[in-house]
């Protein structure tokens, strides 16, 4: 009995410590996605939810080739991201885990556009590139006589969102990656130095499958962050030139709080919610593809 009141009152502690946690999470996770999803089979007249009108929204959504449109771009947005991000992200990483002078400096500096707000960063590039006055379209004009707008074409636009994106979100794949490049045992590498190993061997064949736990984390969090982005696409081309650089978020903030659309937004946030799910559950799967 004794023991059963002891366990029994470790329970009720514990419920106790993670009470403020859960509270948190119903409040802002689980009653927001509910409201979501009842929202989503209604009509709306601004944030007044009315008649209940079954799959209408989706249809809507996806009924258009503008949704499909949509989910192309962010899957686009994301895979682009990620092919930069992340190699680029891992070599630097590398390079500042050597013993170099200067090192600590250039470790602190490297952080310095992650933890600009998007705002800030779409805004410092979106300066830098503007066609009228942007310090970038100024050396090009000094150089050939030409103005450029680079925001007015489909391509370069698509290119620069994912410029400003991967500037922006770069540090954290590099600080990832330099943690878990220190948590590697320098006896490791020097005994693979003495058996005859090159350094691109050791890298290739002993850096890199320590540190994959890692990278396969880092594409997670990354995959995730992208496909929900919305502040820095929207204060650099709102979706522009012609949509094409609309995302699925993009096009839920907008309907939601540009044009009041909330039955179209709530719809959109739901299909954003089950490709999150789905993306999660295939990074999983090959996450622990890797470990075995």
């Amino acid at each position: 009995m004794g023991k059963a009141k002891i366990k029994k009152s470790e329970l009720l502690m514990g419920f106790a410590f993670l009470a403020p946690a859960l509270i948190v999470i119903f409040c802002f996770t689980i009653i927001p996605i509910f409201s979501a999803i009842y929202t989503s089979f209604h009509a709306t007249t601004y944030a007044q939810v009315g008649e209940f009108v079954g799959l209408k929204n989706y249809i809507e959504v996806l009924g258009k080739s503008t949704g499909w449109k949509n989910i192309l771009n962010s899957i686009e947005y994301v895979l682009m991201s990620l092919v930069i991000a992340i190699p680029l992200g891992v070599g630097i990483g590398s390079l500042l885990n050597r013993k170099i002078k200067g090192i600590a400096v250039l470790r602190t500096l490297i952080i310095i556009p992650w933890i600009l707000s998007q705002t800030v960063t779409a805004l410092l590039w979106k300066w830098l590139l503007n066609g009228n006055y942007g310090l970038v379209t100024y050396w090009v004009y000094a150089l050939t006589g030409k103005k450029i707008d680079l925001f007015s074409n489909v391509i370069t636009a698509k290119l620069l969102v994912v410029v400003a994106n991967v500037w922006n979100s770069l540090p954290i794949i590099i600080i990832l990656t330099l943690a878990a490049l220190q948590t590697i045992s320098p006896e490791l590498v020097e005994a693979a130095k003495v058996d005859g190993a090159s350094r691109k061997t050791v890298y290739t064949k002993i850096t890199l499958p320590l540190i994959r736990p890692t990278l396969g984390t880092a594409v997670v969090m990354q995959s995730i962050e992208y496909f929900n982005m919305v502040t820095l696409i929207y204060v650099l081309t709102s979706g522009g030139p012609f949509n094409q650089t609309q995302t699925l978020s993009l096009a839920a903030y907008q309907n939601g709080f540009d044009y009041w659309h909330m039955d179209i937004a709530a719809a959109y946030s739901i299909i954003i919610f089950l490709l999150n799910i789905v993306f999660s559950l295939f990074y999983v799967r090959i996450l622990r593809g890797n470990d075995n």
